[in-house]
C-alpha cells in the first residue's frame, strides 16, 4: 500500500482561522495521507493537542520526536494566540518568500516554547500584557544571562516578528513591533560585517590531515575484513543484529562514502540498493552514487565516487540484507491485517516501514529496525574517531567539508594528492563532475566558498610582518607591506576573488595568463625570480629536500661534464637562494 500527500484535501483547506469560529476552527485539517485505494485518512487536525506532521517530513535521519509538536506544552494562555498564528505561517509564508517547510515550523514552534516559558515565569498570562520591556528583558536574557550563540539568537528571535506580522489571526496577538526600525537579525547581531565574522566563526570544523588519515586507514582495514565478519554473522557465529563489530562495518561505510563523495548525513542514509552505477565517456569510466537531496530541494541527484564506492555499497547491501527482510516481512504482516488500516498510527508506522525497506544504513533500535537518525550517526562517529586512535570530535558533516577542501586543493594545483587520495582515472574533475547534469549544485557553492576561504587565508598571511617569502612576485609582495591600506580586510577579499591562485608543488603561481607556460612545474629553479612567483613557508621542506638532493648530485654530475655540473650548481644556488630568504639553516 503507497501513500501519499492528500493534496486536494489540503489544498482546500483556508489560509486563515480568522474569519471562523472556533468550533469550525477545530476540525481543519492540518495533515493527511491518501492510500493506493484513494482513502484518504486524516492525520492531525487544527484542535488536536497534537500535530503530527510525518507526512511532510522526506529527510531520512531524522527521528520522530521531531515531526510532531504537543501544544500542550505552550502555555494555555498564550496557546491559542500562538496557534492561530503558526497556522497562517505554515500555509501562506511570509510574502515574497518560499513557504517555510515541516523542519522550519517544528524549529519556529520550539522557539515560541521559550518565548511563552520565559514570559510565564515573568506572571505573565497572555500576548496583550507583554509590553516592549518585557521584549527587551528577554534578548538581555537570551544574550547575555544564557549567552546564546548568535545563530542560536536568530532562531529565538525570528518567532516574535512571526508573532507581530500576523498579529491579527487571533485578538490577544502581539499588537507592537517587537523592535521598531530593526529585524531579528540586527539584534541577534547578524548584520554587516559581524554576519560575515559569525559566518566564519560557525563554520564546520576542518578534519586534520593526519586525523583524516588516520580514520581513514582504521575504515579501510574494517571495510576490507567486512565480508569475514559477515560471513561470521550469516553461520550464527556472531549475533545478527546487535554484534559490535558488525555495526562498526556499516559506520566505517558511512565514514568512507561521505568522505569519497561530499554527500551530507541525511543523502548517505537515503541510498538504497542498485544506487551505484559506472559508465563510461570519451575512454574516461565514471562511478556515480544516487540519493534524494531534501535540503534546497534538489531532488534525485548522482555524486561522483572512486570505483571504491561501489565496494563500500557492495558491502552494506550484504550488511543490511538481514534488516530489510524484517522490514519486508512486518510490511506484509501490516498490510494482511487491515482491522486498524484507517488509523493515522497505523499509516505512521506503515510508511516508516516502507521508507526504509530499500535503505542500506539501517539500524536497530527500541522501535525496532530503522535508518539511523543524526543523533545516532553523531555518536556512531565520534566512536569510529576512538575507536581508529584518535580524539577528534569527529562530526556527520565533516566529511562533506573534508571532501570540499580536497576538491580545492586540486583547483589551487595538488592534481597528485588529489588522484591518490580519490583513484581518479582523470585529474580534471571539473571536467568529470560537468560530465553528469543531475549534481548537487550546493556542494558546489561549498566548494568555491572554500576556495575563497583559503585563498582569504594565504594572502592574509603573506601580507603579514612575520611571513618570510621568496619568488619574485613574493619580494614584491613583502615590500607592499610597508604601505597603509583604509581597509586591510577588505583588500585581501577583494584581491582573492581577483586573484588566480595554483599551487606548483614547490611554490604559488600568480600569472594570470599562460605564464610560462607551465615549464615551472619541471624546472623548479624558473620560479625563484618569476614576477609570477611566491615561495613561502609551507614549502620550505620541498626546497629544503631540493638543495639536499642537488648537493648529491654535484658530485655525480662531474661525470656527465661540465654542462651537467654547471646546471647542477645553478639549481643548488637558486635553493639556496629560497632557503636563504626563508630563514632556513642551510646546513
Amino acid at each position: 500500500m503507497t501513500l501519499t500527500k492528500a493534496y486536494e484535501l489540503l489544498a482546500s483547506q483556508p489560509t486563515s482561522i480568522a474569519p471562523y469560529s472556533a468550533e469550525k476552527c477545530e476540525n481543519i485539517v492540518i495533515s493527511a495521507v491518501t492510500n493506493d485505494l484513494g482513502n484518504t485518512i486524516v492525520i492531525s487536525r487544527y484542535g488536536d493537542t497534537q500535530w503530527d506532521m510525518w507526512p511532510f517530513f522526506n529527510q531520512s535521519n531524522l527521528s520522530d520526536g521531531v515531526k510532531s509538536f504537543n501544544w500542550l506544552r505552550i502555555p494555555e494562555g498564550f496557546r491559542p494566540a500562538c496557534k492561530a498564528v503558526i497556522y497562517r505561517y505554515w500555509r501562506t509564508g511570509i510574502p515574497g518568500t518560499r513557504r517555510p517547510g515541516a523542519v522550519s515550523i517544528m524549529r519556529v514552534l520550539q522557539a515560541l516554547l521559550g518565548f511563552t516559558k520565559y514570559l510565564t515565569d515573568q506572571n505573565l498570562t497572555y500576548f496583550s500584557q507583554v509590553r516592549p520591556i518585557h521584549v527587551s528583558n528577554f534578548v538581555h536574557n537570551q544574550r547575555n544571562v544564557k549567552c546564546l550563540s548568535t545563530n542560536a539568537l536568530v532562531k529565538n528571535f525570528f518567532p516574535l516578528e512571526i508573532l507581530y506580522r500576523f498579529n491579527k489571526e487571533h485578538e490577544d496577538g502581539l499588537k507592537f513591533h517587537p523592535w521598531p526600525e530593526s529585524s531579528y537579525f540586527d539584534v541577534a547581531g547578524m548584520s554587516g560585517q559581524a554576519r560575515e565574522k559569525v559566518t566564519q566563526a560557525s563554520k564546520t570544523p576542518l578534519i586534520p590531515k593526519g586525523v583524516a588519515q588516520q580514520i581513514f586507514s582504521f575504515s579501510e582495514r574494517v571495510l576490507n575484513n567486512a565480508h569475514c565478519v559477515l560471513d561470521e554473522r550469516d553461520t550464527g557465529l556472531r549475533r545478527k543484529y546487535r554484534d559490535q563489530d558488525v555495526k562498526l562495518i556499516r559506520d566505517c561505510c558511512f565514514f568512507l562514502i561521505g568522505i569519497l563523495t561530499g554527500m551530507r548525513c541525511e543523502e548517505i542514509v537515503g541510498i538504497e540498493i542498485d544506487a551505484g552505477r559506472t559508465e563510461k565517456k570519451n575512454g574516461i569510466t565514471y562511478h556515480w552514487v544516487t540519493s534524494i537531496e531534501h535540503k534546497t530541494f534538489k531532488g534525485r541527484v548522482e555524486y561522483m565516487m572512486p570505483s571504491l564506492g561501489h565496494v563500500i555499497l557492495e558491502v552494506m547491501e550484504r550488511f543490511s540484507a538481514p534488516l530489510r527482510l524484517i522490514l519486508k516481512n512486518q510490511i506484509c504482516k501490516m498490510e494482511s491485517e487491515t482491522c486498524d488500516a484507517e488509523s493515522p498510527r497505523y499509516q505512521k508506522t506503515l510508511a516508516r516501514l516502507k521508507a526504509n525497506q530499500n535503505r542500506l544504513f539501517l539500524g536497530v533500535s527500541g522501535r525496532g529496525v530503522s535508518a539511523v537518525t543524526i543523533g545516532g550517526w553523531r555518536m556512531a562517529m565520534r566512536n569510529l574517531a576512538s575507536l581508529a586512535g584518535t580524539d577528534w570530535a569527529l562530526a556527520p558533516h565533516q566529511m562533506r567539508r573534508l571532501y570540499a577542501w580536497t576538491f580545492v586543493r586540486h583547483r589551487l594545483g595538488n592534481l597528485l594528492f588529489l588522484k591518490e587520495q580519490f583513484k581518479h582515472s582523470s585529474l580534471d574533475m571539473s571536467q568529470l563532475y560537468a560530465s553528469n547534469p543531475n549534481q548537487d549544485s550546493p556542494l558546489y557553492d561549498e566548494i568555491f566558498e572554500e576556495i575563497q576561504s583559503q585563498k582569504v587565508d594565504i594572502i592574509e598571511s603573506w601580507l603579514s610582518d612575520e611571513q618570510p617569502l621568496a619568488g619574485g612576485a613574493g619580494i614584491k609582495i613583502m615590500k607592499m607591506r610597508g604601505h597603509d591600506f583604509p581597509n586591510r580586510s577588505a583588500l585581501i577579499l577583494e584581491t582573492s576573488t581577483k586573484l588566480n591562485l595554483r599551487s606548483t608543488g614547490h611554490g604559488w603561481c600568480l600569472a594570470q595568463d599562460d605564464g610560462c607556460g607551465g615549464q615551472g612545474l619541471y624546472e623548479k629553479g624558473l620560479c625563484v625570480d618569476c614576477g609570477n612567483g611566491v615561495i613561502d613557508q609551507s614549502f620550505k621542506k620541498v626546497w629544503q629536500q631540493l638543495y639536499s638532493d642537488q648537493q648529491e648530485l654535484v658530485r655525480e654530475a662531474e661525470d656527465l661534464g661540465p654542462g651537467a655540473v654547471d646546471r647542477v650548481r645553478r639549481d643548488m644556488s637558486r635553493a639556496k637562494k629560497v632557503l636563504n630568504a626563508l630563514g632556513a639553516n642551510i646546513e
